[in-house]
Order: structure tokens, then C-alpha cells, then sequence
């Protein structure tokens, strides 16, 4: 009888800590893959963020923005490069979006189709253009839009495989042809060119 008790008192143990660690292990929002010193998100939006990146660049029969780590690329650009207020403005562009999304189509970005993100994305572009011209600030959204965007087609210009695999890339660019004998105007287009 003492044996069975001890068991008992054990597996109740045991139970007990699972039902008060399990709502912590549920509930736990996605970490961040990037560690960021001044802007703060969390893991979500960095899922969102990278649905952004690739629908300005998709992937084709290369790898699209979050085939590259983009995101991340544009998360270190934003935390690193800007002053507080453009990051703020960034990081409020970027919780806005889903909402913002919601009430133009119905649906929030996560859900839309392609065709239904690429409008969107455009709208906020002209947002920024008519903002550019009339020299006033763009809502956070469209700022959130535009530094997306140019550090997005920064990043995947600048990756690995980009530069590697797609950009033929010649350590001396052209060649050198130290001595050549010019008679007339016509071999110095045959020189250059």
C-alpha cells in the first residue's frame, strides 16, 4: 500500500507541472531570428514583413526575397541605419498593415491572394509618390512601405547567390589592350566598343 501511495503522489506531481507549464509552452509568441538592439517586433511581424519582401520580389526560377533571408537583412538595415523617429515610424507602418489591409480588401494580408497584395502595394507606393511631390510625410505605412522596399531590392542585389549565380561578375571589368596601333578614327570604335 505505501508503494502505491508514493507512485500516486509522484504522477500527481508529475501532472500537476505539465498543466502549469503547458498554457507557457501554448502560448509562446515566435521569437525573432534576428537580434535587433533598437526596434522591437515580434515574430509575427517578422512572418509578415517577409511576405512583403516576397511579394515585391517573388520567386521565379530563382530564389524570391525570403529564399534569400531578406527580412532579415531589412530588419538590420532599419535597426542600424535609422534614427529613432524613422524606426518608429517603421515599426507602426508595419503593425498597421494587416489592418489596413483588412479594411481596403476584406482580408488581411497573410490571407489575400497575390494579385490582391500587389494592389495594395501599389496604392502605398502612390501614397509615397504624391507625398514625395507635394513635399509632405507619408503616412507610416507607406514610410514602412519604402524603406521595405528599397532595402529589399538592396538585400537580394547584394546576397550571396545573387552575386554569385545570377551577376556576371568579372573581378577587372573589361579588358586591357596596352598596345594597339590606331590608324584611323574607326579602329578606335573597334578598340573600345
Amino acid at each position: 500500500m505505501l508503494i502505491n501511495r508514493r507512485i500516486a503522489l509522484k504522477q500527481l506531481g508529475i501532472i500537476t507541472g505539465g498543466v502549469l507549464l503547458l498554457p507557457s509552452c501554448v502560448n509562446q509568441a515566435k521569437a525573432v531570428s534576428v537580434s535587433l538592439k533598437h526596434i522591437t517586433i515580434t515574430g509575427d511581424q517578422e512572418t509578415l514583413l517577409a511576405e512583403v519582401a516576397e511579394t515585391i520580389l517573388p520567386a521565379t526560377d530563382i530564389p524570391g526575397a525570403k529564399g534569400l533571408d531578406v527580412p532579415s537583412f531589412v530588419l538590420r538595415m532599419v535597426d542600424d541605419c535609422y534614427d529613432a523617429e524613422q524606426q518608429k515610424s517603421f515599426v507602426a507602418g508595419l503593425t498597421s498593415l494587416e489592418d489596413e489591409m483588412k479594411k481596403k480588401t476584406g482580408k488581411t494580408f497573410t490571407d489575400s491572394d497575390t494579385a490582391a497584395r500587389e494592389t495594395f502595394l501599389k496604392g502605398l507606393e502612390e501614397e509615397r509618390k504624391k507625398a514625395d511631390e507635394a513635399q509632405t510625410q507619408p503616412s507610416d505605412l507607406a514610410t514602412f512601405y519604402g524603406m521595405t522596399k528599397r532595402h529589399t531590392v538592396q538585400g537580394f542585389l547584394n546576397s550571396k547567390y545573387i552575386m554569385t549565380n545570377v551577376l556576371v561578375h568579372k573581378m577587372i571589368p573589361g579588358r586591357f589592350d596596352g598596345c594597339v596601333e590606331i590608324k584611323d578614327k574607326n579602329d578606335i570604335q573597334t578598340v573600345i566598343g
